[in-house]
């Protein structure tokens, strides 16, 4: 049995061993994949919550509506207008209005 243990720790270690060098697996490659826009995500990610939405959306005309609602809002410039500088100041003070 004094033989035994030293025989099987020497097995062990060996193939601990053995098995950290072989190092990782190659994976296989993937095909590169086009990522989903953001009306994909939000369309994939309403289908997915399994509550009908597209049709609820055709039933009361969400959409119409928000089609409607842009064509008939003016389109408007949001850029940032820099202010105007100011202009000189017209500072008067009275006689009676100064530090005593």
């Amino acid at each position: 049995m004094t033989i035994a243990r030293p025989f099987v720790r020497i097995i062990f270690a060996g193939a601990l061993v053995a098995a950290c060098a072989a190092g990782p697996r190659p994976r296989p490659e993937s095909a590169q994949r086009v990522p989903d826009s953001a009306p994909d995500k939000i369309a994939a990610q309403r289908a997915a919550t399994g509550l009908h939405l597209e049709e609820d959306d055709a039933r009361w005309g969400i959409v119409a509506a928000r089609q409607r609602k842009e064509r008939t809002e003016p389109k408007t410039d949001r850029s940032p207008i820099a202010p105007a500088a100011p202009g000189p100041a017209d500072v008067q003070l009275s006689p009676g209005a100064g530090p005593r």
